[in-house]
């Protein structure tokens, strides 16, 4: 299919022509390349309008996701009973207060780093740990 474009100057006519390529490639991929399910547990159902986005492409999902990057963040073991949380000032989040007085692993609401007091840390349950002061040092 071609489609004629006409173009006047003042002085001139031209003619510009616009080729369409016809494709015999079906255009709604399979339903297994096209879903993949993100960390919501996202998936649109066959026949979704939604799905019209992802024709004759694959749906991108980031599989490192955020949930289970701060659960490879070890646990900060500190002295006082009472610690502050900003994750790196500025660039952060408000500073926040935590309680340490209870017993187990108290995380901080905003960035999910998880605090614990020193007589309640348990290596076996808890898994890996830094000081706080290294904490500090690094956010």
């Amino acid at each position: 299919m071609a489609a004629a474009i006409r173009a006047r100057s003042f002085l001139k006519c031209r003619v510009f022509t616009v080729a369409r390529a016809i494709s015999s490639k079906a255009m709604i991929p399979k339903d297994e390349e096209a879903e993949a399910v993100t960390h919501t547990g996202q998936v649109y159902p066959p026949g979704d309008y939604r799905k019209v986005r992802f024709l004759n492409k694959r749906k991108l999902v980031n599989q490192n996701f955020a949930i289970d990057l701060i659960r490879e963040e070890p646990v900060v073991v500190c002295e006082k009973r009472v610690v502050a949380s900003d994750s790196g000032g500025a660039l952060g989040h408000p500073k926040v207060f935590i309680n340490l007085d209870g017993p187990g692993v108290h995380t901080c609401g905003y960035s999910g780093h998880r605090f614990v007091l020193k007589k309640n840390y348990d290596e076996a349950t808890m898994g890996k740990s830094i000081t706080y002061e290294e904490f500090s040092k690094k956010h």
